[in-house]
């Protein structure tokens, strides 16, 4: 319990590092929507939702979006 007390306090310090607009992103990546739905949906160019993207994918440690979602769930 202690092991899986700390893996979720990892993920949690990991969460915190996002800025606001990142874990916008997040949430509609959670949610399936691809990079040109989000940019339309937050008014931003796709490329600056690439960026988001790219930077929530480091900070939290994975590699796919698939990854992300069950780091989370």
């Amino acid at each position: 319990q202690s092991r899986e007390a700390g893996v979720r306090a990892a993920i949690h310090a990991r969460l915190a590092t996002l800025s606001t607009r990142e874990h916008e992103v997040l949430d509609l990546i959670l949610l399936g929507k691809m990079n040109k739905v989000i940019a339309d949906k937050l008014g931003i160019s796709m490329r600056t939702v690439e960026v988001h993207r790219a930077h929530i994918f480091d900070k939290m440690h994975v590699k796919t979006a698939v990854e992300l979602a069950g780091l989370l769930k």
